[in-house]
């Protein structure tokens, strides 16, 4: 999904009116319309700023109206009254579905930095989901642990009013989805310098438990990736996949070098995916260049074990071939499950082995190899349940 067009009001006189239009809906009939639909709402004030507090009840009404479209057609209509199915196509109030819900998700986490750092209000308790309570417990830890001197304040102590604007200039421009508003509370336990540095590459990972790797890897990876990479690439591997640093910092100066020259123009985007895995990264430590451009196609999908026994037993022209077939045949999960991180070892050994004990014709051994690498894996495919017992 592409990003949702913003809407700034320094850019257009039009924008104010149309912000404090959709405001007003959202305060008023849709407000009163999820009262309708949700019980529990039934007997609130203030409707709109206790969903806009809790970025639970948030994403549950963001879910509610992705599932029942339906009970908010009246709301979706063009100036000329005619409904909008697409949430890319502007509404009567001139803006579009995706624009009004990135303007929801940044409400959200205003009202949400607000009243998680500012004087919390007696009768705006919000009870959190144990799981989600639990996530934020480790999270905090790993944060006061890792990032001394920029944690947050521990919850349940007044913070300065300023760190709720600081925390939302920070992240503001790279909240769009509601698929964010589960994360804004483990966003805001994250230093606001951190979250300035990673920009938009944060509100990329999708998972608390994302978010808590993230954190756990600490100032001391991030400041040497810093080191390690130039200015241009830094920016890329935050933007794109920021758990990479830990990959980065492991490798230092030379090994990153090598690989970079030896992989990244086959790879683009993927090498970040790739440095996220350490220990793929250490299989790939002793590995030729040629081996390595042989297999970039799959190196942020494979584990090192694939690699390892890849490139002991097979030789340099057989190792795309060899996944491409087993990516083909077996599907991209089964593939992922049998040969990515920590992946299927026994499984893995068999079907290299096989590959390898090929006899193939020497006057054309690659297209012989080629022809015959699908045996392996629609032989696995036929009973993959009596294929593994016989391991």
């Amino acid at each position: 999904m592409g990003k949702p067009q913003r809407v700034d009001a320094r850019a257009s006189a039009s924008a104010l009116p149309a912000t404090a239009d959709i405001r007003q809906q959202l305060q008023g009939p849709i407000a009163q319309r999820l009262q309708q639909l949700i019980p529990q709402l039934a007997a609130v004030d203030d409707v709109y700023m206790t969903v806009m507090e809790s970025p639970e009840l948030l994403h549950a009404c963001l879910q509610l109206f992705r599932k029942q479209r339906s009970r908010f057609a009246d709301f979706l209509v063009d100036g000329d009254g005619h409904g909008v199915a697409a949430d890319d196509r502007p509404l009567r109030c001139g803006r579009s579905v995706d624009e009004i819900i990135g303007m929801i998700v940044r409400s959200g986490a205003r009202a949400y930095a607000l009243k998680r750092f500012g004087e919390p209000k007696p009768d705006k308790a919000h009870v959190v989901h144990p799981q989600t309570q639990g996530l934020l417990r480790k999270l905090t830890a790993l944060v006061i642990g890792k990032w001394a001197g920029e944690a947050p304040p521990p919850p349940g102590n007044k913070a300065p009013p300023s760190h709720a604007k600081a925390f939302y200039a920070a992240i503001k421009e790279n909240l769009d989805y509601d698929w964010q508003v589960p994360l804004i509370p483990h966003y805001a336990e994250l230093p606001v310098k951190l979250i300035g540095e990673l920009g938009r590459g944060l509100t990329t990972l999708r998972t608390a438990e994302g978010i808590a790797a993230l954190a756990n890897i600490g100032r001391h990876s991030l400041d040497q990736a810093r080191r390690i990479l130039s200015d241009d690439m830094m920016r890329e591997m935050l933007d794109h996949e920021p758990l990479a640093a830990q990959g980065v910092a492991f490798l230092g100066k030379a090994k990153y070098d090598f690989l970079h020259q030896a992989v990244y123009g086959r790879m683009g985007k993927n090498f970040w995916q790739m440095c996220r895995d350490v220990d793929r990264l250490e299989a790939m430590e002793d590995k030729n260049a040629k081996d390595l451009e042989q297999l970039a196609s799959h190196l942020h999908i494979v584990g090192g074990h694939t690699i390892n026994a890849m490139t002991d037993k097979l030789q340099v022209y057989q190792l795309s071939v060899f996944l491409d077939v087993a990516r083909d045949i077996l599907g991209a999960e089964r593939f992922v499950t049998i040969f990515g991180a920590p992946g299927d070892k026994a499984l893995i050994r068999v079907f290299v082995d096989k590959a390898a004990a090929f006899r193939l014709d020497s006057e054309d051994p690659a297209a012989d190899f080629s022809g015959r690498c699908p045996d392996i894996f629609n032989a696995y495919l036929l009973n993959p349940t009596g294929y593994a017992r016989r391991l």
